[in-house]
């Protein structure tokens, strides 16, 4: 199956247009390179060819390498040959004695940008939404075919680390700023300005770093400045904890080693450095997760086989506030006719006017044109009456969460809406079996529980109800599917997945707090896990007293294992006794425009251990009571596959990519180990880290949830 057509365009200039075959976007494996050398190797030899373009039959450019690929990887050797047989293509087509120019139509991402790296001219289209970066990091990965060396001898250090190590992707604007793009045109001039530049003679036929007397763009590495600038991004990277993720480190070490030496022997420290991460468990369970999981879950792997496509036209949510209108933003966003329904004027006003101010702020911020923006606002139809959305496909209730307030929201929706019409509600925690009640017909009845800011969290998890039909199912997951969201399919439960397993990981950080153990050090060493903010700083934001109401609703009658010696709704009571409600009135921290600190009144609440815990036990107490909760909703039939708690835990709240997942850190500790190590903590800290029967059998088995 050919990927790469050759194209004679005149007058002595070819182009090689990558178009695979039954894909959206063109993508490299070891026969796209094959394939790909052969065609630099033939046109570097003709003496017929004045020039190249390298170029793209999608709508993006190249978006990287073949993941599959990766994730099938038995070790380092397998990963070095891999990328020598690239970084070999790359270093050929550079060297060849005539010009290469990359023309850039849509994304340039990984291997994509690699490859136009390797040419000694760029040009990209004028198009706001076109991106070029190297996010192979966000993968446990490396540059490999040439990033981490052509990329600061190109554009300097300042410039290239946080492309490589931070995953910052780049628009052609700034591309252009920095020196990764030389121009940028019109997208339906792309191809003729690419040859016009090879026969005009504006492009050179080497490389800046192969010619004598090179020097990188500002500061060189052994600067002072260059020097701040390496320590600066050392700094970031070391606020994790070590070995969690290797790749930032390699990077660093590719680029301090090989960039001040020779291009080749910098290409061969890339390779080295490759390898050493390309192999390892962080890298298998990224892909799993991010790649494979996150594919399946966006292809609506969960939706009922036997129902036809719904064609979702116009929906109502009922409520909008903070959840609400962002329910709404994106529903009207994904082009449906949108009724906003609130009891209150003043209300509805207020949050029409949050969606009008995001669509404007995403006007200023280049990421919508203004007429797009008319459009979509002109979809919104404000409403106070009931009578006005008796013809929608689809409601979503986004009422404050008190069951009274659903309950009678529920009834007045069945009242006017048709019978087939899904009700979906946004909550976090009452069960939906339980609100399916008020629905005149409860088969119709469905969760669609969002995360906030809804704009931009992708997750959205879907609870069925006892009698939630697949009609019902599948006009949801597509009305999901059309808001660009991620579904994760659950049943029906207390706290269903998402909020039971982050009430265990908030739990135990209350049990800490309530310990005597400073909330600096508990929040810091979740940090060093890898969670993107503290669990007690978190509780904060959110307000301690809507917690408390949280976890009423998750906690049922307090008799499940996860509950057993938790000290959370202690220590929610002693906080909120002394006044303490949160970020905005002062909670567990004070706030002052220096920053936050430990509010002086702790060693009052708790006081402060006599015991020092160990920083490994105490993450250990974070980040298992999470997976042991989640393992607990697998054996409870809450969730089905472990893939979709993973899936459910990176995009919902973050947890560490690393290990893949709540799940994937089981495996990854070894599901006997785990249990072993669970057990210690039980005897020491209570039942709730008793281990469930899945995994004491899967132990027993020697089994685990994912193949290799």
């Amino acid at each position: 199956m050919s990927v790469i057509n050759i194209e004679d365009c005149g007058e002595g200039v070819h182009a090689i247009v990558f178009d695979r075959p039954d894909s959206p976007h063109n993508f490299m494996n070891r026969e796209v390179v094959d394939e790909l050398h052969e065609a630099v190797r033939n046109l570097a030899a003709d003496a017929g060819v004045k020039g190249v373009v390298i170029a793209s039959a999608k709508k993006s450019f190249l978006v990287g390498g073949d993941l599959k690929e990766l994730q099938a990887l038995k070790g380092p050797a397998d990963a070095a040959s891999i990328i020598e047989t690239v970084q070999s293509c790359m270093r050929d087509m550079e060297l060849a004695p005539k010009p290469f120019v990359a023309a850039i139509n849509g994304l340039a991402l990984g291997g994509g940008l690699e490859i136009a790296l390797a040419c000694t001219y760029r040009i990209a289209t004028d198009d706001p939404r076109l991106k070029l970066g190297l996010p192979e990091v966000s993968l446990g990965l490396i540059p490999g075919a040439g990033g981490t060396q052509r990329l600061p001898r190109l554009v300097g250090l300042a410039a290239a680390l946080p492309i490589m190590i931070e995953d910052r992707r780049v628009t052609a604007a700034r591309a252009r700023e920095i020196g990764l793009i030389d121009l940028i045109v019109p997208a339906d001039e792309l191809l003729d300005q690419a040859k016009e530049a090879i026969l005009s003679n504006t492009v050179p036929a080497d490389q800046p770093w192969d010619r004598d007397g090179f020097s990188l763009p500002g500061p060189s590495l052994r600067s002072p400045e260059g020097e701040e600038i390496l320590a600066a991004m050392w700094a970031k990277i070391r606020r994790r904890k070590p070995g969690l993720e290797p790749a930032p480190e390699a990077i660093m070490k590719a680029v301090e080693g090989g960039v001040p030496e020779a291009i080749d022997e910098g290409l061969s420290l890339e390779r080295e450095k490759f390898a050493g991460v390309a192999a390892s468990k962080v890298v298998k369970n990224k892909i799993r997760t991010l790649f494979l999981g996150l594919n399946a879950a966006n292809g609506m792997k969960d939706r009922p086989k036997n129902v036809a496509s719904f064609d979702i036209k116009s929906v109502a949510v009922v409520g909008v506030g903070q959840m609400g209108s962002g329910i709404a933003y994106c529903a009207a966003l994904a082009g449906y006719d949108v009724y906003l329904l609130e009891a209150d004027k003043d209300r509805l006003e207020k949050g029409t006017a949050s969606i009008a101010k995001r669509v404007q702020g995403a006007v200023e911020r280049n990421r919508m044109k203004p007429d797009a923006a008319e459009a979509m606002l002109a979809r919104l139809n404000p409403t106070t009456s009931y009578g006005d959305i008796a013809g929608v496909d689809m409601v979503f209730e986004a009422v404050s969460e008190v069951r009274e307030v659903k309950d009678q929201v529920t009834a007045a929706l069945c009242a006017v809406i048709g019978s087939e019409a899904p009700i979906a509600s946004n909550t976090s925690t009452i069960p939906i079996s339980t609100l399916a009640r008020s629905a005149a017909n409860p088969e119709r009845f469905i969760g669609l529980h969002f995360f906030a800011p809804v704009d931009r969290m992708k997750l959205v998890e879907v609870i069925k109800g006892e009698e939630t039909d697949e009609n019902t199912l599948a006009r949801a997951l597509d009305a999901v599917a059309g808001m660009r969201k991620t579904p994760i399919v659950v049943n029906d439960g207390l706290g269903f997945f998402t909020s039971r397993v982050v009430g265990a990981y908030t739990g135990e950080a209350f049990t800490l707090l309530a310990e005597g153990l400073s909330p600096e050090l508990i929040d810091d060493i979740a940090l060093k896990a890898g969670l993107p903010i503290g669990p007690l700083s978190m509780a904060d934001i959110t307000s301690l007293t809507l917690l408390k109401d949280i976890v009423a609703s998750i906690s049922g009658d307090g008799s499940k294992t996860g509950l057993r010696g938790l000290r959370l709704t202690e220590a929610l009571d002693q906080l909120t006794g002394a006044g303490r409600t949160g970020k905005a009135g002062g909670g567990i921290y004070d706030y002052d425009d220096t920053g936050r600190h430990a509010w002086p009144g702790l060693p009052e609440c708790f006081p402060p251990a006599k015991e020092e815990l160990e920083r490994d036990l105490i993450e250990k107490r974070l980040l298992y009571a999470q997976s042991l909760e989640a393992a607990r909703a697998i054996e409870e039939g809450v969730i089905q596959n472990p893939i979709d708690a993973d899936v459910g835990s990176v995009l919902g709240w973050a947890f560490p990519s690393a290990y893949g997942g709540v799940i994937g850190l089981i495996d990854t500790v070894g599901v006997s180990r785990f249990v072993a190590e669970c057990d210690e903590m039980m005897e020491r800290f209570g039942g709730r880290f008793e281990a469930p029967r899945i995994l004491r059998d899967m132990a027993a088995r020697n089994e685990k949830f994912f193949a290799d």
